[in-house]
């Protein structure tokens, strides 16, 4: 423990202060040169003595350099801080300070606030243009490029939410035979327009409207869903599905900016958000609930980097390998139940009823599975002969787990069901896995697709080497 750290707090909100008070007064920008506190104060309007403190301040947390008498800007600051700057951010600073500003938190905590303040995303948008090409913009161009790096491709883009429009500025430039659509407000759309017409943009088209009940045209090659998912109000699956509807085969949604919980249940980033929150922002979907959306929809995860100082994942419509993630899922299960086996053949779930060898609740899972599955189709799976199966099933459904039903269009062919014992059998199976393994379940969910053939193969030779060593693990 550390109560050092509530002082550390209050120096660092001194810092913010006068950083804040620096760039407003555009102190950086007059100090690109050297000049000394008399200097200043003509320029700022106030004493040389308060001018020489401001200074000295300045010095001491390292924006600018004192030399003699004079002051002036530390390269750094010169970069990202002077207004002369190509990549200068002061106005970006100054505007999310203000966006996300807790000085009224107190009032907004007892409900005395109006509330209802929206986000000028017009303001944002104007002042992020140098902020994009400080890094991000060309880190973002090179993740992409790493996902087609045929550069004479026919890339079609819908940026969503897209903003000021400069990512697809910069990916016009790279795909010459590409183009993009920007998808915004429409006062957003018309500044935009601006920005790119000035940034050179060609091949770039407009759409205005509302993301969460407007369509979104298409097909798309390409999907970027950049800081956007906050202000989705439709369910997540919902919404993903509506991209997926406008991505064309094989095609990719890119989602930037949408962080895992650092605290289960608590996103990451609460306090730059909380102000919003307050106002009436919805919480953003937890991970698994994101990942549950894009799965559900056909999307898999192909890579996730940090693009400019932002969690980036690409997610590629349809698997492009034969092994999904619950195929992984279930080899694990089958791992770690063989090697239990080794020691008992039972899974007890609490009562006299609820106990069951692993060979009974291995066919329980694959009938709750797929109801109406066939024993054939058990046995061919459990790798074990149909008189064996079929003794198995008589057990069963005489314990009044499993029923069978005639398939009417085969009366040769019975379709086997969980019964109502069968089905809480099932839901145990599953709430055991959940309690013990979920850890590598949520792990498992967000490995690259491209990964999982190569897991999937291990643990298939580890489940056969111990089979090797204990037997049969089915309980036959």
């Amino acid at each position: 423990m550390d109560p050092q750290r509530y002082y550390r707090l209050i120096d660092e909100h001194q810092e913010m202060q006068l950083l804040f008070t620096a760039i407003d007064m555009e102190a950086f920008t007059f100090l690109d040169e050297p000049h000394n506190p008399e200097d200043l104060s003509r320029f700022l309007g106030c004493s040389a003595r308060n001018a020489k403190l401001f200074l000295m301040t300045l010095a001491s947390r390292g924006y600018v350099v004192k030399k003699g008498d004079a002051y002036f800007n530390t390269e750094e600051s010169s970069l990202y801080l002077s207004k002369r700057s190509p990549v200068y951010l002061g106005d970006s600073i100054l505007f999310r300070e203000a966006m996300t500003s807790l000085d009224d938190l107190k009032e907004k905590m007892l409900g005395h606030h109006s509330g209802g303040q929206e986000y000028d995303f017009v303001k944002l948008i104007e002042s992020s243009v140098p902020e994009m090409y400080s890094g991000r913009v060309q880190s973002f161009v090179k993740f992409v490029m790493g996902l087609y790096p045929d550069t004479d491709c026919a890339l079609s883009v819908l940026d969503l939410g897209g903003g000021s429009g400069i990512l697809d500025v910069e990916l016009m430039k790279v795909y010459h035979h590409g183009k993009a659509t920007v998808f915004d407000q429409p006062r957003v759309i018309n500044v935009a327009r601006d920005i790119v017409r000035r940034h050179g943009g060609e091949r770039i088209s407009f759409m205005s409207g509302d993301f969460n009940v407007d369509p979104l045209g298409g097909k798309y090659d390409l999907i970027i869903a950049s800081g956007v998912l906050f202000f989705v109000t439709a369910p997540m699956k919902k919404f993903i599905a509506k991209a997926v509807s406008s991505l064309d085969e094989g095609g990719r949604l890119i989602i930037a900016g949408q962080k895992p919980e650092a605290v289960e249940g608590v996103p990451n980033g609460m306090l730059s958000w909380l102000s919003g929150y307050l106002n009436g922002l919805p919480l953003p979907v937890t991970h698994s609930e994101l990942n549950a959306a894009l799965q559900g929809n056909g999307l898999f995860l192909e890579s996730t980097q940090d693009v400019g100082g932002f969690e980036t994942s690409s997610y590629v419509l349809g698997n492009p390998s034969e092994v999904s993630t619950q195929d992984v899922i279930d080899s694990f299960i089958q791992l770690t139940e063989a090697i239990f086996n080794s020691k008992t053949n039972v899974l007890d779930f609490g009562s006299e009823d609820m106990v069951f060898t692993r060979g009974e609740i291995h066919i329980i899972k694959m009938i709750g599975d797929s109801p109406g599955t066939y024993s054939a189709e058990l046995a061919r799976k459990f790798r074990i002969s149909k008189p064996v199966i079929h003794a198995t099933i008589k057990k069963m459904i005489a314990k009044g787990l499993i029923r069978s039903e005639m398939d009417r269009a085969n009366n040769k062919i019975y379709k086997l069901y969980l019964t109502e014992k069968g089905q809480r059998a099932y839901r145990f199976h599953e709430e055991y896995h959940n309690r013990y393994d979920k850890g590598l379940f949520d792990f498992v969910s967000e490995v690259p697709v491209t990964s999982l053939a190569d897991i999937q193969k291990f643990l298939s030779h580890a489940i056969e080497l111990i089979n090797n060593h204990s037997g049969d693990v089915n309980g036959q």
